[in-house]
């Protein structure tokens, strides 16, 4: 680039400007910038620690976790993970296709579906109240609830994804 003089961002091959002078960045990373990422990584921390705080909460003494599957927004089967000793199956069949829940103690997960993409069952197991799995192509739900002793829901999801299911 003879004829033209060197901009003061540009370098030549041993890293000088024109005038000489190591080249500088215009913007340094500062003392408060650092406390702005500090302060956004905790105040991310403190919103998860709060949201996975409410979720075990809802689990009292006299509660117990239930495993719920809803088709096409109607409720269809349900079984209470804390008494199960073995393992449960429950077959859907629905106009295109169809799925199997399968339930152990404590949790329960999608096992098999014939929908292309698999993502129910990529979902794995549900282990917490408020987790769920759904299958799209089969408007298919299948969520983990807490009930109390009066058999009342005390953790559930549901407002979140209403429109999925119906």
């Amino acid at each position: 680039m003879r004829g033209y003089p060197m901009n003061i961002h540009q370098k030549n091959a041993a890293g000088l400007t024109s005038a000489g002078r190591k080249y500088k960045p215009q913007y340094r990373f500062t003392r408060w910038d650092a406390g702005v990422v500090v302060l956004i990584v905790l105040l991310t921390a403190g919103i998860a620690a709060w949201l996975f705080q409410t979720t075990q909460n809802s689990i009292t003494e006299d509660s117990h976790l239930e495993a719920v599957l809803l088709v096409s927004g109607k409720e269809v089967w349900r079984t209470d993970l804390s008494v199960l000793t073995s393992r449960e199956t429950y077959d859907v069949a629905v106009d295109e296709g169809g799925l199997t829940v399968l339930a152990e103690a404590g949790k329960v997960c999608i096992e098999t579906s014939q929908c292309p993409d698999q993502i129910c069952v990529h979902t794995g197991w549900l282990i917490s109240a408020g987790q769920t799995a759904v299958c799209l192509p089969y408007k298919t739900v299948l969520k983990v609830v807490s009930v109390d002793g009066q058999g009342s829901i005390t953790a559930d999801t549901s407002a979140l994804y209403d429109a999925i299911s119906r």
